[in-house]
């Protein structure tokens, strides 16, 4: 069965890594009355709490007519905001968003900020998982996650593994969502983000519930449904009581399953919500299909068909699947393909394979009523693949899961487990007067504590590593930066008196490429610095090392080489870039380089040595371009 939980963020106030459902285009210009200040307002929408749809245009607005880009702090703090506000449900929105994001990475006070550019590209990213790019959100996960690591925001790594763990989590991949999950949890809790934890908590709860642990679920489902009646959060706990329905589903309790879907669809019938009435309609109607209720089942998707669009991909998929099953129990096996059709397509766009091992299943029996046997078995063994991919992936996960299952037991029962553990300290001898064996276990317990802590430890060292190598490498290009490109060149210059060799370099950039960016857009020039990077590095020695220190320049070291062996290394350079055409922009994108070559020869230090080889690149470029130029200190 299918969540509420991804429209239910879509309703819910923003901050980085969540989503709301409201247009703010069409705000009034005048300043608009509010009690808070700038800054209050700002923390009131990004604290998580749930607000209407009133107080949220109230607030917006008064922010959009306070602030301008003469205060550039609380500028980049309201683009950050505008662009979480589009609306998931509308796709002209979310490519409005796109947009919106792409303008803004290309405005330099944004730039300015990295904080500002890595929340716009996860706000890119969840916009484009909005808009099923499946692929293109998860490829902007992970390199927003890597960004904020590099960073040190662990505001960010928390929404970011949050929405990637999310979007695991309903592709079948439980092991990473779990991981992502419990990390976000850990992050939120430490932050003390009250309503982000719970939010992320009731998705560790999803997760366990399609892993196949619905108990767990339940567990947590009920504890968020009391805490959000407590708070006062009615349609916070209202979705709790859909997920739990969900879980007793898939225990097969049905009759306990439709009652709590019952409350649900009433409970947004009162509100006169009709989108979400009908989301809860299609999960409705599948616990009655399972009970027999096929008519009742039929009207309410009839009635939740005009609301539910082939936008909202889990849910058409889903209630096409309903209506085939319905089709094929009253006799009408073709009406049921073409329904199956309509299904089929959109789980494979969202990549949900849970929802084709249902799928292929009715298919199955489809073929079988329509006595068409070479179809069927053809279905039944698609069904059979993704049934094997997913136990495959359930055994890989099993490890994962089991640590995270502690990990999130002791997120939610962290004050009550300090106590024991003191209660233990203080009766440890009577305990083990008493009964040795429950010393045995408590001294098991002690170790296993042990463990997580090493573990932990562990992950923070190899963290550190990955972020000090993050540090010396070019984000774009995944070559040396000039920071470490020089550090490297310096300590070979510092060695040539002891080793008696030769240091050269070859520093080159690319022609045009300024006229490469304003013609073609800076995503193709970013791909053609990568494949020219590509190039450097393929013709270069193993000891050799190629370094990005520009936009577009480049610094070769030349360890052991003297200047005319340097000199044919970059003409044979040079032409292979200006031979080589750039494929993954086009078969016929090709661009051009000049090189400056030096040879240390009484130089005083590395910059002299490096000034050397700028004079003679500045000569390449003048003698037209397309060239390698010797430093005349060499030209001898």
């Amino acid at each position: 069965m299918i969540t509420l939980k991804l429209l239910a963020h879509s309703y819910r106030q923003f901050a980085s890594g969540v989503l709301l459902a409201c247009s703010l285009f069409a705000l009034p210009v005048k300043t608009l009355a509010s009690e808070l200040s700038i800054d209050a307002t700002f923390e009131l929408l990004e604290s998580g709490k749930p607000l209407n749809q009133e107080s949220i245009d109230k607030h917006l607005g008064y922010l959009k007519s306070n602030i301008d880009i003469h205060t550039p702090l609380n500028y980049r703090r309201l683009q950050r905001t505008l662009c979480w506000a589009h609306d998931l449900t509308d796709p002209s929105s979310l490519r409005d968003g796109i947009k919106f994001v792409e303008l803004q990475l290309s405005s330099e006070i944004i730039t300015k900020s990295a904080e500002t550019v890595i929340d716009l590209k996860l706000c890119r990213a969840w916009l484009n998982e909005g808009l099923n790019n499946i692929d293109e959100a998860l490829a902007g996960y992970n390199d927003v996650i890597l960004a904020a690591y590099k960073a040190e925001l662990p505001r960010l790594i928390a929404d970011a593994r949050s929405l990637r763990g999310r979007m695991y989590s309903f592709q079948g991949n439980f092991g990473q969502a779990l991981e992502d999950l419990i990390t976000s949890q850990d992050l939120y809790d430490s932050l003390n983000l009250k309503y982000w934890s719970l939010y992320n908590l009731s998705d560790i709860a999803t997760s366990y519930r399609r892993f196949g642990d619905p108990q767990t679920a339940l567990k947590h489902y009920e504890k968020l449904e009391q805490k959000y009646i407590a708070m006062g959060e009615l349609d916070d706990a209202i979705l709790m009581t859909t997920e739990m329905a969900i879980a007793l589903e898939e225990i097969n309790e049905y009759p306990k399953a439709k009652a709590n879907y019952m409350k649900a669809f009433n409970y947004w019938e009162d509100k006169q919500d009709d989108l979400r009435k009908s989301l809860v309609a299609v999960n409705l109607a599948g616990t009655l299909i399972k009970l027999g209720e096929i008519n009742v089942a039929q009207q309410l998707l009839t009635q939740a068909e005009p609301h539910v669009k082939a936008e909202l991909g889990p849910f058409y998929s889903y209630l096409n699947l309903f209506n085939a099953e319905i089709a094929l129990i009253n006799t009408k096996p073709q009406q049921a393909l073409e329904f199956l059709a309509k299904a089929q397509n959109t789980f494979e766009t969202i990549k949900n394979q849970r929802g084709l091992l249902h799928l292929f299943k009715v298919k199955t029996e489809v073929y079988k009523a329509l006595n068409q046997p070479i179809e069927a078995l053809a279905a039944l063994e698609q069904y059979l693949k993704v049934h094997n991919e997913l136990d495959a992936k359930r055994q890989t996960n099993l490890t994962t899961e089991m640590r995270t299952r502690f990990n999130t037991e002791r997120i939610e029962d962290e004050n009550q487990h300090l106590l024991q553990l003191q209660k233990i300290k203080e009766h440890e001898l009577q305990i083990y007067e008493q009964n040795r064996l429950l010393q045995r276990a408590v001294i098991v317990m002690g170790f296993l504590l042990m463990l997580v802590v090493s573990f932990f430890a562990y992950k923070q060292t190899k963290r550190s590593k990955k972020m000090s190598t993050l540090a010396m490498t070019d984000h774009l290009t995944q070559l040396p930066n000039r920071r470490h490109t020089y550090k490297q060149g310096e300590a070979l210059f510092k060695q040539l008196p002891d080793s008696g060799q030769q240091l050269s370099l070859i520093l080159f950039d690319v022609d045009n490429f300024k006229k490469t960016n304003d013609q073609y857009g800076h995503d193709i020039g970013d791909k053609a610095l990568i494949g020219i990077a590509n190039i450097s590095v393929t013709l270069m020695r193993e000891h050799d090392l190629v370094g990005r220190v520009g936009g577009e320049e480049f610094l070769v070291l030349l360890p052991n080489t003297n200047a005319q062996q340097a000199l044919l290394v970059a003409r044979r350079l040079i032409q292979a870039i200006a031979k080589t055409a750039i494929t993954d922009i086009s078969d016929d994108f090709f661009l051009t380089a000049s090189a400056g070559v030096a040879t240390q020869h009484n130089d005083a230090d590395f910059s002299a040595l490096l000034q050397k080889a700028d004079s003679a690149l500045y000569q390449a470029k003048s003698n037209g371009r397309n060239c390698a130029v010797l430093s005349p200190s060499e030209d001898k």
